[in-house]
């Protein structure tokens, strides 16, 4: 599946960016953690469960006012 691919690239790729396995929090974590919005990636990088839930339903909050 190209998707899967492609969501693993970027996962893989922010990972190896910025996780320090000596830093507090899971790879997720520190990725999600980053700053460095002139990263070609920054906008679509791995974002732990929690943020994609409260992500998802302010869009949809937003689309029912």
């Amino acid at each position: 599946n190209k998707m899967a691919s492609l969501k693993r690239a970027i996962e893989n790729k922010c990972k190896d960016c910025i996780y320090d396995e000596s830093v507090k929090g899971s790879w997720r974590h520190q990725v999600e953690a980053c700053s460095d919005k002139t990263c070609g990636l920054w906008e679509v990088r791995p974002v732990t469960i929690g943020t994609r839930e409260a992500n998802r339903t302010k869009r949809i909050e937003a689309v029912n006012v």
